[in-house]
């Protein structure tokens, strides 16, 4: 049986979930250090998470670009002004610990907006 490789840091994915005797899921696509917050023992990236978060947003301007709200970094996402062009979603799925590179040239695709313009712009307002 071959070891699952961890889609977003390339590591293999242990059979065994980490300080259990359980065995993992076979459909698992992210090792613990990478996957969301459901693990958040395990989940070693989060601070560097935060620091490539903060980077991005400063890069992009630091506040949303339609109503110009800039108090917590947690509010504000990235929006792909051309959605056909886009690789993948920045902040999804451990997104923002692939390559640097890779995700310093999708963030450029961006434009910064608040989670409250975000969804007006995609519920058609």
């Amino acid at each position: 049986m071959s070891n699952k490789m961890c889609q977003a840091c390339g590591n293999n994915i242990p059979r065994k979930i980490p300080y259990t005797h359980k065995k993992t899921k076979g459909s698992r696509r992210n090792c613990y250090n990478c996957s969301p917050v459901r693990y958040p023992k395990h989940n070693g990236h989060g601070a560097e998470r935060r620091r490539r978060k903060q980077y991005l947003v400063e890069m992009l301007g630091g506040k949303c670009v339609k109503c110009g709200y800039d108090q917590s970094v947690k509010a504000l996402s990235f929006h792909h002004k051309k959605p056909q062009k886009k690789n993948f979603d920045i902040s999804n799925n451990g997104n923002l610990m692939r390559s640097w590179e890779e995700v310093i040239e999708e963030a450029k695709k961006c434009e910064l907006l608040c989670l409250n313009c975000h969804a007006e712009l995609h519920n058609g307002k």
